[in-house]
């Protein structure tokens, strides 16, 4: 398992994961109902349950996980994790997400951390690529990710367990030239 370094940003920073001290937060945000429609994630039933899965995301081998701190409280406000792999002999990250408080949605926080972390996938971690999913219909999610750079390679329809139906999954990739290219622009 790689450490989750710290990262830090203006509004973020994204620090390891601490089950202890992060779970009453972590439990508290996740009660909102909106915050898993499009998820796999269910309600938890207590702080123990939220603590078992922050232990989790900071265990599981093959995972970068790490706890977002608004800066300017300090208070925990979700949670980010990567995976990076080798396929093919290319490094890429091959799954990434993100759970914040609904409080803080469309404010800018979720745009910075993503910044932190892919400007550490691709300068440290020196991946090619970084690929992500969305359920088609989570239009929220599907705009944040082109907004950011990532463009749609294929839709794919599947069965989605939590409603037991079938919906098109969207796939996306975000490569490591089209990201230096849009952060120069936004710089210069």
């Amino acid at each position: 398992m790689k450490e989750s370094p710290t990262l830090a940003g203006d509004k973020v920073t994204l620090r390891k994961i601490d089950p202890e001290k992060d779970k009453r937060d972590f439990y508290k945000m996740f009660k909102e109902a909106d915050m898993h429609l499009w998820t796999g994630n269910k309600i938890f039933k207590n702080e123990e349950e939220a603590h078992n899965e922050l232990k989790k995301y900071r265990d599981l081998e093959g995972l970068i996980a790490w706890a977002l701190i608004k800066n300017e409280t300090n208070q925990f406000i979700g949670t980010y994790w990567i995976a990076p792999a080798i396929i093919d002999g290319k490094k890429i990250i091959s799954a990434e997400a993100q759970r914040i408080d609904k409080t803080y949605w469309r404010k800018g926080y979720t745009k910075e951390a993503r910044k932190l972390v892919y400007d550490y996938a691709f300068h440290v971690l020196e991946v090619d690529e970084i690929y992500a999913q969305a359920w088609e219909n989570n239009r929220n999610s599907c705009l944040s990710m082109e907004k950011a750079g990532f463009v749609l390679t294929d839709s794919v329809e599947r069965e989605f367990s939590k409603y037991g139906e079938r919906y098109i999954e969207n796939h996306y990739v975000l490569k490591k030239r089209l990201w230096l290219k849009m952060k120069e622009s936004l710089q210069g």
